[in-house]
């Protein structure tokens, strides 16, 4: 078996599943194997035109969607060519689940790893202390590569749900901007897109406290709050915690929503951009429960028995008239 040839053709992200798992296996039976594949994999960044800065971001990036993808620790639910090109410019944060990444020497500047959930997909994202993340549609995360050595900090733009795994000697914390969630082993999911008005966390299970540096609030299972990024302050709610995570097994659960807030939702979900011809019931309040992974159309049509209006899909485009 020609190690050396598997090894070049992991790092160039080539690699089939079975030669991949043959070249772990192989690396793991000694340490001298290991050793081996660091001076290949020296070897081989040198054997590269740009930078090795450049190039170690871009083969951990390989590392992570293959190696995700196969072992079932990222799971998008449309996969899509447009999806794979936007996950491979930007992916680096899952190759820290990968064993041979603790085995890859690491440059000395500060690298940080990001992970994107591109328009109208979600993913799962396995970090390295086994805390598990959702991404919702149009939603980012990163963190620098010190994570989990002193602490565990992750930087949320858009919408994640967190299944943090419990280490009351490494804090876990969740930032947005000016605002934080501060958690010790817990569930609990946040939302914090650039263009809303609010950020929100809701608790699942166990403790979180949110706080923009000055004021702070203690949350618990079954509470939520909004932080008002204009008034800058708090406010506190209940919540049904099975409806919090609704979004990761693709069901829709909105209560008290408005025609524009829902339409900034499906959006996101289904990457499609909404025009109202009526300025009717944009307002208006409603509750909506969906829970069997339903189309936009599906969507749409029970809007449509909610409130007197009329929906039509045109490509990217979904068009709502009064009825």
């Amino acid at each position: 078996m020609n190690y050396k040839e598997l090894a070049f053709s992991y790092f160039r992200g080539d690699i089939p599943g079975e030669d991949e798992r043959v070249l772990n296996a192989w690396m793991k039976e000694d340490d001298r194997n290991a050793a081996q594949l660091r001076e290949w994999e020296k070897e081989w960044l040198g054997s590269e035109s740009d930078s090795q800065a450049d190039q170690w971001a871009r083969m951990l990036g390989r590392i992570a969607v293959r190696q995700t993808v196969e072992e079932g620790e990222m799971r998008l639910d449309r996969p899509s060519p447009r999806r794979w090109s936007a996950i491979a410019a930007i992916a680096a944060a899952l190759a820290v689940v990968a064993g041979l990444f603790f085995l890859l020497p690491r440059p000395q500047a500060t690298q940080l790893y990001a992970m994107e959930a591109p328009a109208g997909e979600k993913c799962r994202v396995a970090l390295p202390d086994n805390s598990i993340v959702w991404l919702n549609s149009g939603s980012k995360l990163s963190f620098e590569d010190s994570y989990n050595r002193k602490e565990r900090t992750v930087t949320l733009v858009g919408e994640g749900y967190f299944d943090v795994a419990p280490d009351a000697d490494r804090p876990f914390t969740v930032r947005c901007g000016d605002v934080s969630v501060l958690v010790k082993g817990t569930r609990f999911n946040v939302s914090a897109y650039p263009e809303d008005r609010y950020v929100m966390t809701s608790v699942v299970e166990g403790h979180v406290v949110f706080s923009d540096g000055t004021a702070r609030l203690d949350l618990y299972k079954g509470q939520s709050a909004h932080y008002d990024l204009l008034a800058g302050r708090f406010s506190r709610s209940l919540e049904n915690p099975d409806d919090v995570c609704a979004w990761t097994e693709s069901r829709f659960v909105y209560d008290n929503i408005n025609l524009v807030e829902l339409a900034d939702k499906l959006s996101r979900t289904y990457a499609v951009q909404f025009h109202f011809n009526t300025p009717d019931y944009l307002d208006y309040k409603f509750n909506i429960s969906l829970r069997n992974n339903e189309t936009l159309s599906d969507v749409l049509s029970a809007l449509e028995r909610i409130i007197p209006v009329k929906t039509r899909i045109e490509g990217d485009n979904v068009y709502v008239d009064k009825k």
